[in-house]
């Protein structure tokens, strides 16, 4: 590694130091991924000024919940007794429902869910009362609104929106140490997503681990978690939550493939420039979405199909309650119809496509149905998915 990269890297880390008046990290399990992040945006050639700026500020803002979360649990080590007791986790190929499965299982009052505000800000914890209604949440739900309100002024497309006190991605915890999904999505090349993708992951799902533990220290519950790529790492998210009841979303990958392909465009040019390519991404993304299905075929059939819950796209959208009480008779727990007709409220509230339709299609990525066949062959028949759109 270049001497100029070490130099950006502990200039980040200075950065949060300084602004947190804190200095321990822990181990150095985060630096080999920032290492690899600051390497590709120095070494491509198109970075552009404002996008080095903005992931830099992000790494930043992860270095310094770290730094507030370890000074946290130095305080309070009895919070590392706490145990993390049969989290559902729901995990799959992107764009495949997992946000809806995650929202519906939020209106259940005897679960935790992890809320957008206090994965940027998990310290000091929220005691049930108040998680959403914290300073910190309403601050950010203000924050939020303006920006939501901006995007939809400028016509600007939405494909994912979480509110503050919405349900998020565990991607969020999982990036104070470096290795998430979530940095890979702005870099401008396979170098972060290949080492990704073969990383030992143990100290992030460890890290995310401690920060569930220090949230339910204050507002206890079941925690239903959430993140597709949960299933690259699959094996190791099984070492870490032993317990764990594995939600795994299926959707025609055909259809998953060209939607998940469609965020590029609003995600890389940031950094990478607005004439990069976006078919240039397709090779490593493939790369990711086989992982997203082979290594879950593989748990399964190490650990037992008993594990995993198999939640269909076309039959939530056919019967969402039908759907969400054969997923609580499968895990045993109760579902009253307080929780369904909350559940029922959100769908109302919430429906599918409110900021506008999204087209997407293969063809922008330079692959076409023929080609993903090899890569999903497997993956269709063992779980039998329903294709959506043959000419998707």
């Amino acid at each position: 590694m270049s001497a100029g990269v070490d130099d950006v890297v502990d200039g980040l880390v200075g950065q949060a130091r300084e602004r947190t008046g804190l200095t321990d990290l822990g181990s150095d399990s985060w630096r080999d991924g920032l290492t690899r992040l600051v390497t590709s945006v120095e070494a491509y050639p198109n970075t552009q000024a404002t996008g080095r700026a903005q992931v830099y500020g992000q790494y930043v803002d992860a270095l310094a919940v770290r730094l507030r979360v370890l000074d946290y649990l130095a305080g309070h080590p009895e919070v590392m007794s706490e145990r993390v007791e049969r989290p559902l986790v729901v995990l799959g190929l992107p764009r495949t429902g997992t946000t809806m499965a995650s929202h519906l299982l939020d209106q259940d009052p005897a679960r935790r869910s992890l809320l957008k505000w206090q994965a940027d800000e998990p310290v000091p914890p929220a005691t049930t009362e108040n998680l959403r209604t914290d300073p910190r949440c309403l601050a950010r739900k203000a924050t939020l609104a303006e920006r939501l309100a901006e995007l939809r002024g400028l016509g600007a497309a939405i494909p994912h929106w979480d509110d503050a006190d919405d349900p998020t991605e565990d991607c969020f915890l999982q990036a104070h140490d470096f290795k998430s999904f979530l940095w890979e999505s702005s870099m401008p090349t396979a170098d972060y997503s290949d080492w990704y993708l073969g990383a030992d992951v143990t100290s992030a799902y460890e890290y995310q681990r401690s920060i569930l533990q220090i949230l339910q220290s204050t507002a206890p519950g079941i925690w239903a978690l959430k993140l597709p790529s949960h299933a690259v790492h699959i094996d190791t998210l099984l070492e870490v939550f032993p317990d764990a009841r594995i939600v795994w979303a299926h959707r025609d990958p055909f259809r998953a493939t060209a939607s998940f392909l469609s965020i590029n465009k609003l995600s890389r040019p940031p950094v990478a420039g607005p004439d990069f390519d976006p078919a240039s991404v397709t090779p490593w993304v493939l790369r990711q979405l086989a992982a997203h299905v082979e290594r879950p075929l593989l748990a399964r059939e190490r650990v037992g199909a008993g594990r995993f819950f198999d939640l269909h796209y076309d039959a939530v959208m056919r019967d969402p309650i039908g759907q969400m009480r054969d997923l609580y008779d499968w895990a045993g727990d109760t579902l009253t119809s307080e929780t369904e007709d909350a559940m029922r409220k959100w769908l109302v509230d919430h429906p599918q496509n409110r900021f506008g339709p999204r087209p997407y299609s293969l063809d922008d990525f330079g692959v076409t149905r023929t080609d993903l066949e090899p890569l999903f062959d497997e993956y269709i028949s063992a779980v039998d998915v329903e294709l959506e759109d043959v000419s998707a």
